[in-house]
């Protein structure tokens, strides 16, 4: 199962954040061995699997993984152990930086979902996207030879942004093309302060 697999992958982070909390509270703990700490560690990890499988077997809805670990068992651990401490996903923790800066590097452009598929909402006046050609309306297949199907707004914008200088390859489909159209776009530097809503 495609998300069993996930909590897999995700467990190490958990495994991380425990031992680590464990480094700054272990020292007013005598008599615990650093081996039956890792048992218990691994122990807790099963459990929190086990009822992860229940809760997703049992939901109307399916569930994501990164949202059960960010959101909730690593934030939760923090509050109960150390309530001092925050915890930011890495993509929470990327928007934040931005918001510091007040740019971003990226392509300048608004995209939404609709109809299941990723479209340009807005190409920002002199935007590198602007520069390449592309235009509002146009439907987002490929970023990078990758396709968008099945992809969140956010999963393509991650895409679509990168390192001032480097090229998005955007594929789109528009009205009026039988064809795909492929636009090379290079990355620059974009101000948040213009930008009011969502931005990549």
């Amino acid at each position: 199962m495609k998300s069993t697999r996930r909590l897999l992958f995700l467990a190490p982070l958990i495994i991380v954040a425990s031992a680590f909390l464990g480094g700054l509270y272990a020292p007013g703990l005598a008599g615990v061995s650093a081996a039956s700490s890792e048992d218990d560690i691994r122990a807790s990890l099963r459990t929190f699997t086990t009822v992860y499988n229940q809760v997703e077997q049992n939901s109307a809805e399916p569930l994501d993984p990164d949202k059960a670990i960010y959101s909730g068992a690593v934030p939760g651990m923090l509050r109960t152990l150390d309530p001092h401490s925050s915890f930011f996903d890495p993509r929470y923790f990327q928007l934040m930086r931005e918001e510091q800066r007040g740019h971003y590097y990226g392509v300048g452009m608004k995209v939404g979902a609709r109809n299941n598929k990723i479209l340009v909402m807005e190409i920002f006046a002199g935007a590198p996207s602007y520069k390449a050609g592309l235009r509002p309306g146009d439907v987002i297949v490929t970023v990078n030879d990758k396709q968008t199907e099945g992809m969140s707004t956010a999963d393509v914008a991650d895409l679509l942004k990168g390192p001032r200088g480097t090229v998005a390859k955007v594929g789109v489909v528009r009205q009026g093309h039988d064809e795909p159209l492929v636009f090379d776009v290079m990355r620059d530097e974009i101000s948040r302060k213009s930008v009011p809503d969502a931005f990549f």
